[in-house]
């Protein structure tokens, strides 16, 4: 990668954060730099994953919201 971007700079390339002039020349760069090309390429590969990533909270932790849920509510009737 050249000395014209830098890796918070290709970060907000993948994002669309950043400016129209810098975007243009990360662009530039990545068809004339293979190195530059194959880091984007990694990123947004990274970038998709993260965004396909999801977490669901097990039984067991559900079920202790719940109880806490409850517990709050009665003690605020009870105060």
């Amino acid at each position: 990668m050249s000395k014209t971007s830098t890796n918070l700079d290709i970060v907000k390339y993948i994002y669309n954060e950043l400016e129209e002039p810098n975007k243009n020349k990360i662009t530039i760069q990545s068809l004339i730099d293979d190195k530059t090309k194959s880091q984007i390429e990694s990123l947004n590969g990274i970038k998709d994953y993260l965004d396909n990533f999801c977490l669901e909270p097990s039984e067991e932790t559900i079920n202790k919201i719940k109880a806490c849920s409850i517990q709050n509510r009665k003690s605020e009737y009870f105060a």
